[in-house]
């Protein structure tokens, strides 16, 4: 009898344990996510003016392009790249 009561108690703890991984999980993914959305924000903002969308006057975007150069660089790659799988993973690994 004691040792079901303990059986049932260890199962308990651990469905509350899957279930608290399931919920830090899920807001990871709701804030990366988030993040991802913010960094869409502040391109568009950046090079709004640049490529003929009103959001930002041009010197603003210019001033802010400093905090984007990683960006830049990757959309310069990939630019020159196209569909190159194989070159996207190696430069995702630091090859390249």
């Amino acid at each position: 009898m004691l040792e079901r009561f303990r059986r049932a108690v260890r199962e308990l703890i651990l469905v509350f344990k899957w279930f608290w991984r399931g919920v830090i999980e899920s807001s990871v993914n709701a804030l990366e996510l988030e993040y991802l959305e913010l960094e869409y924000a502040f391109l568009m903002t950046l090079f709004g003016p640049l490529i003929g969308v009103k959001t930002a006057p041009l010197m603003a975007s210019l001033e802010l392009l400093e905090y984007a150069k990683d960006e830049v660089k990757i959309l310069l790659s990939r630019g020159f790249r196209g569909e190159d799988v194989l070159a996207d993973l190696v430069s995702v690994l630091g090859g390249g």
